[in-house]
């Protein structure tokens, strides 16, 4: 049995904590927010004004902030189509590229989300029905690509230091 990798160091583990938190927040809220629209609008004809934006909201922070949980975990969708060809070495070998390569991607989405958060906020843009500013969005899904990015690197780091996967 291989050895147990190294921990992320506390900073990068309470980074997970945290965001992780946040997602199953935003999960809980979505979930009651939805059950008791459906009740209140089917069963009583009253439906909860401005459901769909609470749990749009919540998608933005469950989506970005939930991903670094599966970065740490390397529990990301893989697709084995030569790992099986070489040996060990080959397969570790794409693993390290494949964690330079998520990274960079993380990196260039968290640049590429900056403009819009910016105009976002120039513009004074909201939501229809609740009047939330979208910029609080944009600064929940740029928090949560920042946390994610650092966690993957962290992971990454730690694996290359330690030489385990």
């Amino acid at each position: 049995m291989p050895p147990e990798p190294a921990a992320l160091p506390a900073w990068a583990r309470l980074l997970v904590r945290a965001q992780l938190g946040l997602a199953v927040a935003a999960a809980f809220v979505i979930v009651v927010c939805t059950v008791a629209d459906v009740v209140l609008r089917y069963g009583f004809g009253t439906p909860i004004n401005g459901a769909y934006d609470v749990v749009q909201a919540m998608l933005v922070v469950l989506v970005f902030h939930g991903m670094a949980l599966v970065f740490d975990r390397r529990a990301n969708i893989t697709i084995d189509l030569v790992d099986h060809l070489r040996g060990g070495a080959f397969r570790v070998w794409l693993m390290r590229l494949a964690d330079l390569v998520q990274i960079v991607v993380l990196l260039v989405v968290g640049v590429a989300m900056i403009e819009p958060a910016r105009q976002a906020y120039a513009y004074d843009d909201r939501m229809l029905e609740l009047g939330l500013k979208l910029w609080v969005l944009w600064a929940f899904a740029l928090s949560g690509i920042a946390g994610t990015t650092l966690v993957a690197a962290a992971r990454a780091y730690r694996d290359l230091r330690t030489e385990t996967l």
